[in-house]
This record gives C-alpha cells, structure tokens and sequence, in this order.
C-alpha cells in the first residue's frame, strides 16, 4: 500500500471518494471489489477525524427497538454480524449489562419483554459466524443475579437487569485501516493527507477535483466519472464548491472518555442513566471507555470533560469517578437533528444530479461506526446505476480483512511496516493510528523515542523535522 500521487492524476478514473474515514474507505473497497477504477483521498490520515472518536462498541440495535424501528435494528444487527465474520481479529463479542431499577419503563420487566422481541427480530444473527464469535441469547437477571456480577451496584430499587452481547473493536484504526487495505488490495489507488480543494467542472456537471499534497504543497487534478463526498463533517462545506446550495446538517460535538483504570464491571459495558440519557462504561483493554455526551458543535466546549465526568459520577456512584481517572478525551463531530442532544438516526445518501441538477457528484454522510460497511453497499449500488453498468454483487460482508489486525514484531519493526506499507508519513500517523499505541492515552518517553527514531531513519528526517513532529503529537495530546 504505496502513496503515490502520479497514479491518481495519471488517469480518469470510475469513482474518485474524497473522505477516509470509515464511510469513504468501506465504499472503496466495495467499489473496487465490484471492478470499478476507484480512487480514495484523505485531507489528513484515513480514520483520523470522526472515526478516531470510537467507544469501540459495535452495536445490534437495541436502542433502535426502543424506537420501534425495526428497519434500523435488522440493518446494525446484519453490520454486526458482517464485522464480527470479516474482521475476527479485532472484532469480538461483548456482554453488556443494565441494572433495572424500579417497575416502570425501565424496569425489568419492560426490559425482559424488550430483550425477548430483541431476541425474536435477531434470530439470524449468528448465520456464517464461526463458534467463538456468536453472540448468545439475551437474558434477563434477578436482583440477586445482578448484584454477583457488580456486588458494588447501588442496592436501593434494584429489580433485576439485563444481560445482552453486542459486539466491541479493539482497535478501530486497525479496522479502519484493515478497510483501505484491502481496497487497495482490490486495484483502488489510495492515498491520504491529499486535501480537496475544489472540484473540476464542465458547466454543472462535476468532473473531478482540485487537490493539494498537504505534506509539500504539490497540486494536482484527479479526474472520475463520478466524485464521491463522503468528508464527514465536512459534507457541506465541500458542497459549496459544487455550488450545491442547500441547508447545512446540523452537528453535535461527540464526547467519549478514556479511563486510566481497568473499573469494576465484571468484564461487562454497564449503562446507566446520565442526565436522562443512557451511558456505556465499557472494559477496553487494561482501561476503561466511558461515553457518549453530545453537545452543539457550535458551543465553545469549555467545561463539558468536566461536566461530563460529574454526570457519569452521578450515574455510577459506585466506581469513585473523578477527573484525574481521564487520560484522553475522543471528541468528533457527528450529524444531528437539532437540540443539545439530538443526535441523526438515519445516515444521509443524496445524488446531486436527481436532487440538485448537478451530474457526477454523490454525498454520503454517516452516523454510526458499525453500519458503515451496509450503507457503502447502498453507495456502490447507486454509483453503478449513475454509470450506467450493471452492478455486481457485493460480497463485502462475507469477505473477511485480512490486513484487519494489529501489527506484528518489535515496535521498531512494526514502525518500518507502517512507513512502508500503511502511509504512515507523520509521528501522529503512526502513534495514533498505527501502532495502538497512542490512543489509550500518550505513550512513554521510551516507546516515543524509538518511533520517532525509527521513523527518521526511514524517512530521512532530521533533528528539526522529529522536533517539529513531536510538537504536533504532544499539541494533539493537549487539545485532546
């Protein structure tokens, strides 16, 4: 997997995708592997916008159920099953937990009734997956079940609880990462910290893009059939250089905590009400997850780590939550519908030339980690039919990763795999989303040496360009 620029300008290619986060890269390798000539650019590194900002969970659609919508519950329970079956190595079955208090709404009887239909709509949820990667039937727990589990839990009103597996990922930039792989893997020419700056245009309709080379200030111009903007956040603003005017999508800024402290929960995710919303303390490695709060993007965000961790204090007073046991806030910006907390249920996929009277321009904006693979599949399916080709089948969700895992060797070994095989081209590059070994936190002066060192040797730094490069890391750090 080779950054090479000449190769994106060189022709005109099926798809260009302008967006590697994991929306962009999942319909890379969709397109690809259905034979299209696909071309995929990142303006920073892939997966280092809001696809960094991961409780690490990948979800069933309970929460849909809840909703009563069934249609979105089916959709993340087949997601589920596809990453448990094609990334095995990072995607494993968790067990999440919710005491019941009370007789209510949220009592245990309610949630027996809601696991059961849970149980019912998923029956198929384990059809392909090998034996230790099913998810087991949901349950629902006496008090007394309850508190062997957590024996810290809050006795007062406790009912019952349940008990379901949804799954979790151990490394979302592994996965993320597994995606662009095999992309590439598949014939599509990738390369990231490549900026959009403008597209290329033939009267309305659009023909390609203006980029820059944010690494050396290079221009060039990447020609396709179709553009694809799949810039997260982005979306919007990219579409004012098409001259596509329409309202902008509301954004939430998302929230999730990293924990120093493996806490008590008995190797189960606990939710818990938090000023009336549900949050997820997840086991994650030695450490803990907690999330996710929402505010508008548009608030400056001042003291929200700090409210946040007095909410979850409230929420689980039996862990002793305070602000020193946070050692790395996950923040990114997600659609919303309006409101502090309204966060979009339904991802947005718009085909500018029906909606907008602008030929050769697609945007695909998402909402969940987990259904970023079905929604590429519904791209890719509309992509061929503004081509005008018959579309293949898509086999993504029975095709497994099989760059999908962590690297292997010495730290210094695996730096000189990530230089050389996975665009690794800055220090945040390789920390953050290489090496797994930023992203519960910062890593030690020593292991921080013996990257930076091995990435100068393979790169050709010097003593400033390291020095420059270890500012960057350490600002990221700060501003997270």
């Amino acid at each position: 997997m080779k950054r090479d620029l000449g190769l994106l300008a060189a022709r005109e290619h099926d798809l260009l995708i302008v967006g590697g986060g994991i929306y962009g890269v999942a319909a890379a390798w969709d397109a690809a592997q259905r034979g299209l000539d696909v071309a995929l650019i990142e303006g920073e590194d892939f997966g280092a916008g809001v696809s960094w900002n991961s409780l690490k969970t990948i979800h069933g659609g309970l929460r849909h159920l809840q909703r009563a919508d069934v249609g979105q519950m089916r959709e993340s329970l087949r997601e589920r099953r596809a990453l448990l079956r094609i990334a095995p190595e990072l995607v494993r079955p968790l067990s999440f937990l919710v005491p019941a208090y009370g007789h209510g709404i949220r009592g245990r009887e309610a949630l027996a009734a809601g696991l059961w239909l849970f149980d019912l709509l998923g029956r198929d949820r384990n059809r392909g997956l090998a034996p230790d990667q099913r998810i087991p039937p949901a349950r629902s727990l006496s008090r007394r079940a309850v508190l062997e589990m957590i024996p810290a839990l809050p006795e007062r009103g406790l009912t019952g609880g349940a008990l379901w597996t949804d799954a979790q990922v151990s490394s979302s930039e592994r996965l993320t990462l597994g995606f662009v792989h095999a992309a590439v893997g598949a014939g599509a020419i990738a390369a990231n910290h490549v900026a959009a700056a403008g597209f290329l245009r033939a009267g309305a309709r659009v023909l390609g893009v203006r980029a820059k080379d944010t690494l050396t200030g290079e221009t060039l111009e990447i020609r396709a059939r179709l553009v694809l903007n799949a810039a997260g956040p982005g979306v919007d603003d990219l579409l004012e250089g098409a001259g596509v005017k329409r309202p902008k999508a509301p954004l939430l800024r998302a929230m999730n905590l990293v924990l120093g402290r493996a806490l008590t929960t008995g190797g189960h995710a606990v939710g818990a009400l938090g000023g009336g919303r549900f949050l997820f303390l997840v086991p994650w490695r030695d450490r803990s997850l907690l999330g996710t709060a929402y505010e508008p993007a548009e608030r400056d965000g001042a003291g929200a780590v700090e409210a946040f961790v007095a909410e979850a204090a409230r929420a689980y007073p039996w862990v002793g939550l305070t602000l020193g046991d946070v050692v790395l806030v996950h923040r990114g910006l997600v659609p919303g519908r309006g409101g502090a907390d309204g966060l979009a249920t339904r991802p947005r996929l718009v085909d500018h030339e029906a909606a907008d009277g602008v030929p050769g321009l697609v945007s695909v904006q998402g909402v969940k980690y987990t259904t970023a693979r079905g929604v590429a599949e519904k791209v890719v399916d509309l992509v061929f039919r503004r081509l005008g080709r018959p579309s293949p089948e898509c086999r993504t969700a029975i095709t497994p990763l099989p760059r999908a895992r962590p690297l292997e060797g010495t730290l210094a070994e695996r730096v000189g795999e990530a230089v050389r095989e996975e665009m690794a081209a800055t220090l945040e590059d390789a920390v953050l989303r290489r090496l797994d070994l930023g992203t519960a936190g910062p890593p030690s002066a020593p292991d921080l040496e013996t990257v930076a060192g091995a990435m100068a040797a393979a790169l050709g730094w010097d003593r400033t360009r390291v020095g420059v490069e270890r500012a960057a890391l350490a600002k990221t750090y700060q501003r997270a």
